[in-house]
């Protein structure tokens, strides 16, 4: 309750702020991705398709719901989780947490692109937080999964935290990021790299792309892993980007990624790890009451600083949220995206 507290004062804080002095966009450093990529399919390599792996797969991910927005502010709920696989239990392969889940809500300033880059500042900090906590149960053979690509430091160029990283190299730990999609992979006609490949590469394989040259493992630039490409399943057509940190990346490729393909057959999200899955799944905040709870909160907390300060917020939210009352959406958090 302490850390719920902290949050409310805080928002309150900037969105005073916010009210007081108004805002211009804010901005933040760009992970300099490369303008294309160059495609060599030699360097595709079969990985084994295995039914079960003796270890755990751990996974940690943070959502975010809005509870209040206006044009230029935001007042948001997050909530970070973990998921852990282990293919080869027969029973309560599974485990989930922390328990209770952690939930946070902050306030974001700016345009809606500033806004989204501060809610990721937020959920890279979180979710490295959560991952920290997670590796003293972990041992040298389990897999901890991030969901994005290995870019750790500065966080305000939203990046994971840099002592997760060093914690998980002490450990030697088998440490991948997954993204979900990578829009910034791109050939040198400018298509979308992944779909190239996958339109041309028919055959059912379990494969890896190791390594993507332009896209090797550069701590100077913040960057602590080789990018890859990696198919997980025979039956699916979904190609991920897999970034290896660096300290793995002298080893062989086949048998560190070929046990992700254990975790990759749930019907559910055919081809993708299943511990990615059920995190994201456990982050999400479907309930309308909790978030109603949370609304109520951050309208009681507002009110007693200032009830012309929540006034104005609440004008200002009704104001830019007409398209979406034509609509029949009261709360921003039945909007989708």
């Amino acid at each position: 309750m302490s850390e719920l507290n902290d949050d409310l004062k805080s928002l309150v804080r900037t969105l005073k702020d916010y009210v007081d002095n108004g805002t211009l966009n804010g901005s933040a450093v760009d992970m300099k991705e490369p303008k294309s990529i160059s495609y060599f399919p030699e360097l595709k390599k079969p990985l084994d398709f295995l039914k079960s792996f003796e270890g755990k797969f751990v996974a940690v991910d943070c959502s975010t719901k809005p509870l209040m927005r206006g044009n230029r502010f935001g007042v948001y709920l997050l909530r970070v989780a973990y998921a852990s696989v282990n293919p080869s239990e027969k029973e309560n392969s599974v485990t989930w947490g922390p328990c209770p889940l952690q939930e946070r809500i902050c306030a974001a300033k700016g345009d809606e692109i500033a806004r989204r880059r501060q809610l990721e500042r937020l959920r890279f900090e979180y979710e490295s937080e959560l991952a920290e906590t997670l590796l003293s149960q972990l041992n040298s053979s389990d897999y901890l999964l991030l969901d994005g690509i290995s870019y750790f430091g500065r966080p305000e160029d939203r990046r994971f935290a840099l002592a997760l990283y060093e914690k998980a190299r002490r450990k030697s730990l088998n440490f991948l990021a997954i993204s979900k999609n990578s829009p910034s992979l791109f050939d040198d006609k400018g298509r979308d790299l992944i779909a190239q490949i996958a339109v041309d590469m028919s055959t059912a394989t379990a494969w890896v792309y190791h390594p993507i040259e332009e896209l090797k493992a550069n701590p100077h630039k913040n960057r602590f892993g080789d990018g890859s490409l990696v198919k997980l399943n025979p039956e699916s057509f979904r190609i991920f980007r897999c970034d290896i940190m660096d300290y793995l990346t002298e080893g062989n490729m086949m048998q560190l990624l070929s046990p992700l393909t254990s975790i990759s057959g749930d019907p559910r999200c055919l081809g993708y790890p299943v511990s990615l899955f059920l995190a994201h799944n456990f982050a999400k905040v479907d309930s309308e009451a909790k978030l109603l709870y949370y609304r109520d909160l951050v309208e009681e907390a507002l009110a007693d600083v200032d009830e012309e300060l929540l006034k104005f917020l609440k004008f200002e939210e009704a104001l830019s949220n007409f398209r979406s009352e034509l609509y029949g959406r009261k709360y921003p958090w039945e909007l989708k995206g």
